[in-house]
């Protein structure tokens, strides 16, 4: 049996090798120059990687600010940038975009993205699988990733063909851990937190009110009794 399932799995590794050669092969007989911005970002996987980069103080804030970016056959970059809470709710924003110049990608873009840190260069495999590990996490508490996901996630490896990355741990102490920020609507966050994971199984943190406990004077962890 495991060498039937050897052999199986030799077989479809070949044909997805073949499958993405027939692919590339297709990409590059059509004229760049036609495309729209939206079929190039489609079709950014088949471009080589021209950087990819991450806040470095992300393990310890629990939330990361990863870059990716490949070079387009013209020269030009497609990129994109995804704003991570590997604690609880995942993908919180993401954008991205083609035909931006080389020449004003690091003082435009990268600048912009990381203000307060420089950021770090980054394993690919490494910042897909944060980037899927915490849409996976935050799902199982009803959190899906930012809308702009269906086209960002383009720029990334499919999550189906990453390699294992090293260890990474989603949430705190095997519980999603809630940090509200200034945009979030703490109140329904705390409440989809309490009907998935049930009172008892998430901690949060609010920097202002507490929703559950008005007196609470915020910046305090609190466990839901």
């Amino acid at each position: 049996m495991a060498r039937n399932e050897a052999k199986r799995q030799k077989k479809l590794m070949k044909k997805r090798q073949k499958d993405k050669l027939r692919k590339k092969r297709q990409v590059e007989s059509i004229p760049y120059a036609v495309l729209s911005t939206k079929k190039k970002i489609h079709l950014a996987r088949h471009y080589p990687l021209y950087e990819c980069l991450i806040n470095p103080s992300w393990e310890e804030k629990g939330l990361a600010t990863i870059v990716v970016s490949r070079r387009q056959p013209d020269g030009d970059l497609i990129f994109g940038v995804y704003l991570v809470d590997i604690l609880c709710l995942g993908l919180k924003n993401t954008f991205c975009n083609a035909d931006f110049p080389l020449s004003r990608y690091s003082t435009e873009l990268v600048d912009g993205v990381y203000r307060d840190e420089d950021p770090i260069e980054c394993l690919p495999d490494m910042a897909h699988q944060i980037i899927y590990g915490a849409i996976a996490f935050a799902r199982r508490f009803g959190f899906h990733p930012h809308r702009d996901f269906d086209l960002s996630q383009y720029v990334l490896e499919e999550s189906g063909s990453l390699e294992e990355a090293p260890q990474i741990e989603f949430g705190r102490d095997g519980k999603p851990f809630y940090v509200s920020g200034p945009d979030d609507n703490v109140p329904r966050i705390l409440r989809q937190l309490k009907s998935t994971a049930g009172q008892g199984h998430f901690d949060y943190m609010c920097g202002g009110p507490d929703p559950y406990l008005p007196d609470c004077p915020g910046q305090t962890v609190r466990v839901i009794k």
